[in-house]
This record gives structure tokens, C-alpha cells and sequence, in this order.
């Protein structure tokens, strides 16, 4: 069942001007991973902040979606404390994007949605676009009730 969707947008260009500025949250929001599919595909089309910009938005919209699932509980943790590379975009041989939530995160995420919807396993599907100055992501959270054995 869909438990949650989150929807974010970023201006490239905001973006790209803070991302090199010493002491914001983009200097450490990305995993060595990220940076690099960030600048290989950059090679091929867009630059390596428009990636990127549509990777934060992913995260974002992780966080959107996460919040939405437990809708009219307390949140778990407050956005500053959100380390924001143990959220990170990875791509299949084939270039389509995941989302892999690092722990102590994934414990934190995992905890939240059992004590909300009992025992059972959560994908996130995630889409991003860059076009025009902006890029945007979107994730849905999917939860499945009982563990993988059972079904």
C-alpha cells in the first residue's frame, strides 16, 4: 500500500551558487558515489550541480514522503538532525534511480513505520527530472505487511 508521497523542487542555479559555499548543508549531503554519477552524467547532458540539484530534491521528497506515512504522529527526528548522505540516490546498471537510507537512519525509518503500520518492509520509488533551470524529484513510499517470508 502507498503510505506516502513526496514531491520537491530546486532551482539549479540557487543551487549550484550555495553548493561550493563553505559551511551549507550541501557540502556534506552527498555520498562519494553520488558526486561521481553526478559528474559522469554530466559528461552526457546537463551539468554536475543540475544532478545533483535533482538528487537533493530526492531527498527532500524522502522526507516529505517518510512525514506523510506518519501523518498526525510526532516526527521521529527533527529535519536538523536529518545527516542527509545516509540518504542516497544509487542507479541499477541501467541508469534507473533507488533510493538506499543508510543506517542509523534506516533503524530510525524502520522503527517509525513498524510502530505505525505493525511488522512489514517499505520501498521508496523515486523519479528525478532537470529541465529549464530546475530540477525535481518525486518518491513514494510503499509498504508491505508481514516480512518477505510470508508472502
Amino acid at each position: 500500500m502507498i503510505i506516502g508521497v513526496g514531491v520537491d523542487l530546486a532551482e539549479v542555479e540557487s543551487f549550484a551558487s550555495q553548493l561550493d559555499s563553505p559551511g551549507t548543508v550541501y557540502a556534506r549531503a552527498f555520498t562519494g558515489q553520488e558526486q561521481r554519477t553526478a559528474r559522469l552524467r554530466a559528461a552526457v547532458s546537463g551539468s554536475p550541480a543540475a544532478h545533483l540539484a535533482a538528487r537533493w530534491a530526492a531527498k527532500e521528497a524522502f522526507i516529505k514522503a517518510w512525514s506523510a506515512a506518519l501523518i498526525g504522529t510526532p516526527p521521529p527526528i527533527s529535519q536538523e538532525d536529518v545527516v542527509w548522505s545516509q540518504i542516497e540516490v544509487v542507479a541499477d546498471r541501467w541508469g534507473r534511480p533507488s533510493l538506499t537510507i543508510h543506517e542509523p537512519l534506516a533503524r530510525t525509518v524502520a522503527a517509525s513505520l513498524e510502530e505505525r503500520y505493525g511488522p512489514g518492509s517499505t520501498s521508496w520509488h523515486v523519479s528525478m527530472s532537470h529541465d529549464g533551470g530546475m530540477a525535481m524529484a518525486t518518491v513514494i513510499g510503499d509498504f508491505s505487511i508481514g516480512s518477505e517470508r510470508d508472502r
